[in-house]
């Protein structure tokens, strides 16, 4: 028997949480079961394209401007035509709708809706920071997102309050959803090794004896690097030992090194720039920062979880959840320099608590946000929408 098509349908391919774990699902599908399709309505270069590329996956383009149009049902039915998938996933709620529609009015089997970690976060929460625009703003917009979901076979959410709260402002059954994760390629992580850390240390300058810390992240404004650069400072002046890393690339790089200038920190703080080592880079610091002023729900932290860094986080929407409430990291408020600072001195002066601060993290990484695990949940779910299997995943929101 040959594998089973699966149409995926996403915004762009643009590098984002919710792009990075379709093309991580899809990297990790059995291929005897299931065979990969990507549409996409709007071009945005990103490494993910290539890396699709690379599974033997050709991305195509269906055009979709704002707006209702039904010539994007039109030209997604050309491609389920030639296609005939038994399953149409779908990211966020205009893919939802589009794909969920062409799925009902051609008869695939099966439709599931995937909601990035953003498209749950709902107005009726209080926010000090907003990237940008929340997607359930408006009553149509709420109208339309029901919709959507009607037209799903399955919704998934990648944890249960973002879950809850989504179905709550929105009016969507919560017996509709299911709570998948994001997952972690963790053999990447265990696959660096003591004499890859040290050379990832040395090309970038790291003093013997330092105590590094650091980030991976792309250099924009919610990630707030300011505030992280100024705890960094006032930590420094504590702990001579200090050393930091910050890993990434964007818009705010020159400003930031500009900052790092001023605090008199620049001996002290590499930039590296873009990295394709990001588990040795992770592997590579003692305390992992991240200072966002808004964060639903980041891989950067599950990463980081996973390769053994103590965390310092913000306690911003969904951060306290993915650290336990603070039993696999450490919580401070965001846009607060000083009690970051703090935090980084404690850590740097007890390593044994590091130590197992880190230790805590990456064991519940593997039970709770394993790639495998990740993968097995969608597969069986595709089975389930397929009816051939019942209820093998637990309905409702919770793990």
């Amino acid at each position: 028997m040959s594998a089973a098509p699966v149409l995926y349908v996403i915004d762009s391919l643009g590098l984002s949480g919710k792009s990075k774990a379709m093309v991580d699902l899809i990297a990790g599908l059995d291929p005897d079961r299931y065979a990969a399709h990507v549409v996409y309505f709007k071009p945005e270069a990103s490494v993910l394209e290539g890396r699709l590329r690379s599974l033997g996956v050709e991305p195509q383009e269906v055009p979709c401007p704002d707006g209702l149009n039904a010539r994007i049902v039109m030209r997604l039915g050309k491609v389920v035509r030639r296609l005939r998938p038994a399953v149409i996933h779908c990211y966020n709620p205009r893919a939802m709708l589009y794909g969920g529609l062409t799925a009902r009015l051609l008869g695939v089997p099966g439709a599931v809706g995937t909601l990035s970690a953003f498209a749950c976060t709902t107005p009726d929460d209080d926010f000090t920071y907003l990237p940008q625009e929340l997607l359930s703003s408006s009553r149509r917009n709420r109208l339309r997102t029901r919709a959507a979901c009607a037209l799903m076979g399955r919704v998934v959410a990648v944890a249960p309050k973002l879950g809850q709260r989504f179905c709550r402002y929105n009016g969507v059954n919560p017996s509709r959803m299911r709570v998948i994760p994001y997952g972690v390629d963790l053999e990447r992580f265990d696959r660096v090794t003591p004499d890859a850390i040290a050379a990832f240390r040395a090309r970038h300058e790291v003093p013997a004896g330092a105590v590094v810390v650091g980030s991976v992240a792309r250099l924009i404004e919610v990630k707030d690097y300011d505030t992280q650069l100024r705890a960094f400072a006032l930590a420094a002046a504590r702990v001579p030992e200090l050393f930091m890393l910050i890993v990434g690339d964007g818009p705010l790089r020159a400003s930031l090194e500009e900052l790092a200038r001023t605090l008199g920190i620049a001996a002290r703080v590499r930039f590296t720039g873009h990295s394709n080592e990001v588990p040795v880079a992770l592997r590579s610091l003692d305390i992992f920062v991240q200072a966002s002023k808004f964060e639903s729900y980041g891989v950067a932290l599950l990463e980081a979880k996973a390769a053994g860094a103590a965390v310092v986080a913000t306690r911003v929407n969904e951060v306290p959840e993915i650290l336990g409430e603070g039993t696999l990291g450490r919580m401070v408020p965001a846009g607060n320099p000083a009690t970051m600072a703090d935090v980084l001195v404690e850590l740097a002066a007890d390593q044994p608590g590091r130590a197992a601060l880190g230790a805590r993290a990456a064991q519940e990484a593997r039970t709770r946000h394993s790639l495998k695990g990740f993968v097995n949940s969608y597969e069986q779910l595709y089975d389930e929408l397929r009816g051939l299997v019942t209820g093998n995943l637990r309905a409702g929101l919770a793990y």
